[in-house]
């Protein structure tokens, strides 16, 4: 029977349900085709508007007929039951029959791909068993898993924000902002083509802050985490995969990585949060309102989003050391990594020394400093007479400082950016470019990829066979990657360099490199150029902000990963000139 309910749900949306779709979405963009009478196409809308809630209805109890318990459907269908609900709300809505029949048969065709589970007692000759299945099960190996999930996260924020109920009354979000907004806030980005307070109602500002957790934790540690909490196992492939993805060694320290991912976001956002409200209630705000401005803010700086609910970001409070300074720690703590974190917590509980930390957490620590005050230090003196004029000595470290920690892909600012020197943006884009740690909520190329390279150039002037840090070698692998990853991460932004330059020929050249660095590094500063984007500038962003947040490696990994059986061919060494 479960062969079954892989066909049947899937034929009776397309039959019932794909007209029309397809015929009122040619009535949405105006291509209707001409042999097609007006009266005609609008009489099949009107008739399939009520005719979409009962065929999913008989899909939906189709589906729980075909389940073995209430359990085990709740658990398949949940996204079933969430899109009938308000479909039958909005009875007789036309958009709301189109964007929700369109969602549940996208995940219709997407279930198709689920491999069936067959027990013994399901193999008994019947005729309906005794086909194949319609699809192959895929077999997606992690960098594959990542992207899908990603993308899927993005298609169902893309939909929820173009919904009429995610914006004020009387204005809409577009399916091309829906999408950049989606993409942006899924990929901690920051960047923005509208406004979020004038343009997003409360529910499409709790739809872009839930993004904005979901793809800053990631979805399957979350998905691994709501299992943990309601008290099931996972499956193995799923352990194995959250192995992978986390590093982690054994069972007992990849659940105990799940829980401390969960216990430090919550108590870091939570206070977080708790200090912002009190901030912003002192400077003047309503209690409410600055008690959701701080859970919004936390939020977004703890994931190194970057979105705000101000279209001046931080400017109005650029000299509030308890604000900026409140969100400069929840940026740098969001962009340590979850394992840092871990080892951070024992050096203040357990006085665990700094040489007795682990390698990774020594690198991160290091470059982390390093980094934050060189771009300090970089912003303070390059803009000393030029933006930071205005304001006395005290108020120009505190900014020169807290747009260094933005600098760690978190995309906030204190400081209008348009002010700032062609100087000061270029050597900016450097430090995007670098952006936080692994195992972050950060982008960029990470704190650890840039110090093994520096470590690999100053090996190979001294002539050294190995790269060592720390008084510890590291791995040729580890070296290879890390070169691979910033050649490709510049070929990438070189690449959309030029694209942008052509999609976008009125906007200036170190103006559209700071946009693509920023979207590639996911860190969401701009200098004006986002929200002055064509529909095909936005699609590339996009596109860009995706690359970014799962990595370029991950990508490669995902798009050329070598078919299964494959035999490996050993070459012999050939000799080349270098240099």
């Amino acid at each position: 029977m479960r062969f079954v309910s892989h066909r049947l749900p899937v034929i009776l949306e397309l039959l019932l349900n794909g007209p029309f779709i397809v015929l009122f979405a040619l009535q949405l963009s105006g291509r209707a085709p001409a042999f097609i009478p007006a009266s005609l196409l609008a009489h099949v809308i009107n008739i399939g508007t009520y005719i979409v809630p009962f065929v999913l209805c008989v899909v939906v109890g189709f589906c729980f007929w075909t389940s073995k318990d209430l359990e085990d459907f709740i658990r398949r269908h949940i996204f079933s039951l969430v899109i009938l609900l308000p479909l039958f709300i909005t009875f007789g809505d036309k958009e709301f029959a189109f964007w929700l029949s369109s969602a549940h048969f996208l995940s219709t065709i997407l279930s198709l791909y689920e491999q069936p589970e067959v027990s013994p007692s399901n193999l008994k000759p019947t005729w309906w068993r005794s086909g194949k299945p319609v699809l192959p099960t895929l077999r997606l190996s992690p960098a594959q898993i990542v992207l899908l999930s990603f993308a899927g996260i993005i298609l169902l924020g893309t939909f929820l924000l173009a919904l009429p109920v995610s914006a004020p009354e009387n204005q809409r979000v577009s399916i091309i902002d829906a999408l950049f907004m989606s993409t942006s806030a899924t990929c901690v980005t920051g960047l923005s083509t509208i406004s979020v307070k004038n343009n997003l109602s409360l529910f499409g500002q709790m739809i872009l802050l839930g993004l904005i957790q979901v793809g800053g934790l990631g979805f399957m540690t979350l998905a691994s985490s709501l299992t943990i909490l309601m008290g099931r196992s996972t499956r193995m492939r799923e352990r194995l995969l959250m192995q992978d993805l986390l590093d982690v060694n054994g069972m007992d320290e990849l659940y105990q990585m799940i829980v401390d991912i969960m216990r430090y976001t919550f108590f870091i956002e939570l206070w977080g949060a708790i200090i912002l409200a009190f901030g912003f209630s002192y400077e003047g705000l309503e209690f409410s309102e600055a008690l959701y401005s701080g859970f919004f803010y936390s939020i977004s700086a703890f994931c190194n989003a970057g979105f705000g609910l101000w279209d001046n970001s931080f400017e109005s409070y650029a000299t509030s050391p308890l604000i900026h300074g409140t969100i400069a720690v929840l940026i740098i703590l969001g962009g340590l990594g979850f394992i840092v974190l871990r080892e951070l917590r024992e050096m203040i509980l357990k006085k665990k020394i700094f040489m007795r930390l682990s390698l990774h957490t020594k690198i991160v620590f290091t470059v982390t400093g390093f980094l934050l005050l060189a771009g300090t230090l970089f912003i303070f003196f390059g803009e000393f007479l030029n933006a930071l004029d205005d304001y006395s000595l005290f108020e120009k470290i505190q900014i020169a400082f807290f747009q260094s920690v933005t600098l760690r892909t978190a995309g906030f600012n204190t400081i209008p950016l348009t002010s700032l020197h062609p100087f000061t943006a270029y050597g900016m884009m450097l430090f995007m470019f670098i952006g936080g740690s692994p195992g972050s909520t950060a982008g960029g190329i990470k704190t650890t990829t840039f110090a093994i390279l520096v470590q690999s150039i100053r090996s190979t002037l001294k002539g050294q066979r190995s790269v060592t840090i720390f008084d510890r070698t590291v791995q040729t692998s580890t070296v290879v990657k890390s070169v691979g990853l910033t050649f490709i991460s510049i070929i990438i932004i070189c690449f959309f360099v030029l694209v942008m330059m052509r999609l976008e020929p009125n906007q200036n050249l170190l103006t559209l490199m700071f946009e693509i660095v920023s979207a590639f590094g996911t860190v969401g500063l701009s200098l004006g150029a986002t929200a002055q984007l064509s529909v095909a500038g936005k699609v590339g962003i996009s596109l860009l902000m995706y690359i970014g947040r799962v990595g370029p490696l991950t990508m490669a990994f995902a798009v050329g990963e070598s078919a299964e059986g494959r035999g490996k061919v050993e070459y012999p060494d050939g000799r080349l000139l270098i240099g």
